[in-house]
């Protein structure tokens, strides 16, 4: 199996060193970049070509966040997961509302930072349970009548998409079949007017405003 391809971009030497020693440990992960600056990743970036970037968002030059941006806007098929120390609702959501795949802590296991990264590969995405917990208090906060017209279990399959698990977790937290989940998903999409799941959740993050602004 060829193992999934992942750059860091971290301006403290010890914490990049260690992120890549974990990854390179892994069974499922290769490191093909480890950068001080978003600078030199977006230099690199068409020569390694990663699947996944862990991108710092306190950087020197460009931040993480206009990293991600220019990412984005390059259209490379790349995952983008901010690693960063910062828990504030301003930076989550203006890295989610960005383009970011997963928004984890930097204290995170290295065990869970793993498996958070594979289940992104599989689908998923890769949130810290408080970060994830974070996201859903501000989008029930703040819910917009378009929402209300959803169930509650269509609410339940959205919260849970949120949270970024795969449709086959999700049947199995709320004790449905994927058959079922699909299902659900298809009345969300009618309802909200869109054609997918990453419409849906970009969706539900631009009701989410940003703090202090």
């Amino acid at each position: 199996m060829n193992k999934i391809k992942v750059a860091i971009v971290e301006d403290e030497p010890e914490i990049r060193e260690g992120i890549e020693l974990v990854l390179n440990e892994s069974s499922n992960f290769f490191c093909v970049g480890a950068y001080s600056s978003a600078e030199s990743l977006l230099k690199n970036i068409y020569v390694i070509n990663p699947e996944i970037v862990l991108m710092d968002i306190g950087l020197p030059g460009i931040s993480g966040i206009e990293c991600l941006e220019q990412i984005k806007a390059l259209n490379i098929p790349a995952s983008v997961v901010m690693l960063t120390i910062f828990e504030d609702d301003e930076r989550i959501f203006n890295s989610i509302l960005s383009g970011a795949d997963g928004y984890l802590l930097k204290k995170t296991p290295p065990i869970k930072l793993v498996e958070s990264l594979y289940d992104l590969h599989n689908g998923g995405s890769a949130m810290n349970p408080q970060i994830a917990r974070r996201v859903l208090e501000m989008f029930r906060a703040k819910s917009n009548k378009e929402f209300d017209g959803l169930s509650d279990r269509e609410m339940d399959v959205l919260n849970q998409l949120i949270k970024g698990y795969t449709y086959k977790q999700v049947a199995e937290k709320l004790f449905i079949s994927p058959e079922t989940v699909r299902g659900h998903l298809k009345n969300i999409y009618r309802k909200l007017q869109v054609h997918s799941k990453t419409e849906a959740l970009t969706k539900v993050f631009h009701f989410i405003p940003f703090i202090n602004k």
